[in-house]
């Protein structure tokens, strides 16, 4: 290869990665139990190799150092021997998706500086890859491995899983806080569960006052984790010249990208008659995710030009209040949805519920760490 290899640019450390730094106990605990079980294999391996009189030779150095790469759909991690100093494990946070990170990051810190091995053209793409003793005409790599874990994927660690989960909330709080207010230079658990708090007061505040749907993409536009906490929101995607989305969410997964198209109605509409029937308007909401169907079915090609790896959709209707439904109300929305395949029918009520759940998460993952600063 004869391209000149490029060096991540040295930076300050931003506000959110101080923050996650401190959310990142409970990643450096589960790095740790990592290189416990890492460590017992080898001694394992060594003494069976005894027993049997074969030689073994363990290429991994005798000190190894982690970066975790907080990203928008999940978390990479990289693990290379150390420079300089004592093994340590760093944080690190990037508004790109996985696959991103793949074609231009896979960053690894060696003697001679931070290197992308993905700008070099060393490597590329995301998958779990171990890198020993390699040397690219004048770099060498002692040692480098890669993993990743999407957010909301089981682990093979569950410290590691709970850990994921923490930034992750960690990321949406911040994104809530940096939508409201200015960066700050220090926050606490407490101020950033406050911040959901107060988001979740004035949403269903803009619910109960029978808020126009206007003023409700309005809100959601501009705090859409509380549609979907990592997909990418694109509000108002037109689909040629017939009709118009209230959102498409893009939820990276690493089989491609899955849509998922909103249609939002009024939270005063009924959801169901005296007769537990679904009303006229949930009808008609569902009817109109129908003719989107339709019209994607025909126009494929032109959706994909828009949508990069646009294949089957599914679709979520917004519509109404659930907080005085009754159990038996409740029982047959469930049963609706169960029924559909690629529709889900929500209330208002779920994304304040499911808000609230977050707040509630995080304010107890939170708890006792005092200052992030």
């Amino acid at each position: 290869m004869s391209q000149k290899r490029k060096r991540a640019p040295h930076r300050p450390k931003s506000t959110l990665e101080l923050v996650l730094e401190k959310k990142g106990k409970a990643l450096l605990a589960a790095e740790r139990k990592y290189w416990e079980t890492v460590n017992s294999l080898r001694e394992q391996h060594a003494a069976l190799a005894v027993r049997l009189g074969l030689s073994y030779e363990d290429k991994l150095p005798s000190s190894v150092s982690s970066t975790v790469w907080a990203l928008k759909d999940g978390v990479a991690f990289v693990r290379y021997k150390t420079v300089g100093g004592k093994a340590r494990v760093d944080f690190r946070v990037a508004a790109i998706t996985l696959e991103e990170w793949g074609r231009n990051g896979l960053v690894v810190p060696l003697e001679t500086g931070e290197v992308s091995l993905a700008r070099i053209g060393l490597i590329s793409g995301v998958a779990n890859i171990s890198l020993y003793d390699c040397s690219v005409n004048e770099l060498h790599i002692p040692y480098a491995e890669f993993a990743h874990l999407r957010y909301g994927e089981e682990a093979k660690l569950p410290s590691v899983e709970s850990a994921v989960l923490d930034f992750q909330l960690a990321v949406l709080a911040l994104q809530a806080q940096q939508t409201t207010t200015p960066p700050q230079p220090s926050v606490t658990s407490k101020e950033v569960t406050a911040i959901l708090r107060r988001l979740a007061q004035e949403f269903e505040t803009l619910l109960d006052t029978e808020g126009r749907e206007e003023e409700l993409q309005a809100f959601l536009k501009q705090h859409p984790f509380i549609l979907h906490p990592s997909a990418e929101c694109i509000p108002k995607q037109k689909l040629g010249e017939d009709f118009v989305t209230d959102f498409v969410l893009v939820e990276t997964r690493m089989q491609g990208p899955r849509y998922v198209l909103v249609e939002l109605e009024r939270a005063s509409h009924p959801l169901l008659t005296e007769k537990l029937i679904l009303s006229g308007p949930v009808n008609q909401a569902i009817k109109q995710t129908r003719d989107w169907d339709v019209w994607l079915e025909q126009n494929k090609a032109y959706v994909q030009n828009k949508l990069p790896g646009f294949e089957t959709p599914s679709y979520l209707v917004i519509i109404g209040r659930a907080k005085n439904l009754t159990d038996q109300a409740r029982s047959y929305l469930r049963s609706y949805n169960r029924n559909w395949k690629d529709i889900e029918l929500l209330t208002y009520d779920d994304l304040l519920w499911r808000l609230a759940a977050m707040t509630q998460k995080l304010g107890a993952m939170g708890a006792g760490d005092g200052k992030y600063t």
